[in-house]
């Protein structure tokens, strides 16, 4: 058991000997103090250029099919939602790094960074080929030597060279630091054909992220949206709610009220599903713990989920998210409440509408719809944010598991099985709705 959980907390927060052994590796490339200054002086050249640093990151990422393969939806497409989150989560990285604090909570997160592209991470499924991390370290290394000099040159030479000598020496560590979770681990190189990347749309998704993550001044308009009777989510329970593409989990916690983005920093992962206690907040799927208060990742505090405002009024809770203000696409056949694009949900995949006041998840099982009540019959959870595989549906709070054709339980804790729903589909719309009783 210590064993266990000695490993689950590497995986969650880097080897207890990082601190130490950044250090030690710090010493051996010679990285002083007068280096750390020299890296917070650069800072602001680095910032103005690191949108498009990560931009052309990512854009490399998605050209080699194995790298590619990591950031792609089961029907094969770009998933630009999670590519964004992992823009952001880069981008704060390296911001971090720009303000020189190189402490211990900083060393363990570069462990953790180093594990989580191995079977020694949180997720034993992951597996990212050291030549590609040795590589995109390479790639990161020249692009910050670049702006430096576009910015500095001809400005401050001497701080260009001596900031150019120190983010060389910090890579080295980083590098050491990425490359020594690895052990004995080896991918057989496969020489794939390169994929060609919209250039334009990485670059506007890095932009979004850089701006998410550097809190600049740009005016983002709000709404403001109803989510349920204060007393329908008593002290200790959570709601999960929809707003447009996005999910938030809104909690009742300790006589106060947090709302967080529901998708994990890791996977994307329904992290708001997951067990709370105390005040942290453990992601289901791969463990990675978040302050439900500040929606501060334990790991990395500097790394945050996406939270929102609460408010009450006459007994009623309402959230203040981001109004992106995106066009409406003109519809030839405006969707019910009930209903979706039979093409918008791929084999696999699951969708959430509403029947009346009930809301419904609906699944693709093979190129067939079916449907089901959401809540899951042992506390509630979202089924629509569970992992469908074949004809089962797992819910992500306490794993229950049921037959979407049936509504049977498969699996406990669960005991009563769940409503079914028919599916109708009339051309390119598809129609949830209550099953007639046979009389």
């Amino acid at each position: 058991m210590d064993a266990q959980t000695n490993l689950q907390t590497k995986a969650k927060r880097g080897a207890e000997d990082s601190p130490r052994y950044f250090k030690y590796m710090a010493d051996f490339v010679g990285f002083s103090q007068a280096d750390i200054d020299a890296i917070r002086r650069s800072a602001p050249a680095i910032e103005k250029h690191l949108s498009e640093i990560v931009a052309k990151f990512y854009a490399h990422l998605l050209r080699y099919p194995p790298t590619r393969k990591f950031f792609l939806k089961k029907d094969g497409s770009i998933d630009q939602e999670y590519v964004e989150l992992r823009m952001r989560h880069l981008t704060n990285f390296w911001l971090r790094a720009a303000q020189a604090t190189f402490d211990d909570d900083f060393a363990r997160y570069v462990d953790y960074v180093g594990r989580a592209h191995t079977a020694h991470g949180a997720d034993p499924g992951i597996y990212i080929a050291e030549l590609y991390v040795i590589g995109q370290v390479g790639f990161m290394q020249h692009a910050i030597s670049d702006a430096i000099t576009r910015e500095l040159r001809h400005v401050d030479e001497e701080l260009e060279t001596n900031a150019i000598e120190a983010w060389d020496k910090l890579m080295m560590v980083i590098l050491e630091m990425l490359s020594r979770a690895y052990g004995a681990e080896r991918e057989a190189e496969t020489f794939d054909t390169l994929v060609p990347i919209d250039q334009a749309a990485v670059a506007r998704l890095a932009t979004e992220a850089f701006e998410r993550e550097h809190e600049t001044d740009k005016p983002v308009a709000r709404k403001t949206v109803r989510v349920a009777r204060a007393d329908e989510i008593p002290d200790g329970e959570r709601k999960i709610v929809h707003v447009g593409a996005m999910s938030i989990g809104v909690f009742h916690h300790k006589g106060e009220w947090y709302a967080l983005r529901n998708s994990c920093l890791h996977r994307g992962g329904p992290v708001t599903t997951g067990a709370l206690e105390g005040d942290t907040l453990t992601c289901p799927w791969h463990g990675f713990q978040y302050n439900v208060t500040t929606g501060q990742l334990l790991v990395d505090p500097s790394a945050k989920l996406d939270m929102y405002t609460v408010t009450l009024k006459d007994g009623e809770i309402h959230l203040e998210v981001p109004d992106f203000g995106e066009p409406a696409k003109a519809e030839p056949h405006p969707l019910e409440p009930n209903e979706f694009r039979a093409a918008d949900v791929a084999p696999g995949q699951t969708r959430l509408v509403q029947v009346g006041e009930q809301s419904v998840a609906v699944y693709n099982v093979g190129g067939t719809f079916f449907a089901t009540q959401d809540e899951c019959t042992h506390q509630g959870g979202p089924l629509s944010e569970g992992s469908l595989e074949d004809d089962c549906i797992t819910c992500p709070i306490h794993g229950s598991r049921f037959n979407v054709k049936t509504g049977e339980v498969v699996r406990g804790p669960a005991k009563r099985p769940l409503e079914t729903f028919r599916v109708m589909v009339e051309g390119d719309i598809a129609r949830a709705e209550k099953t007639k009783e046979v009389v």
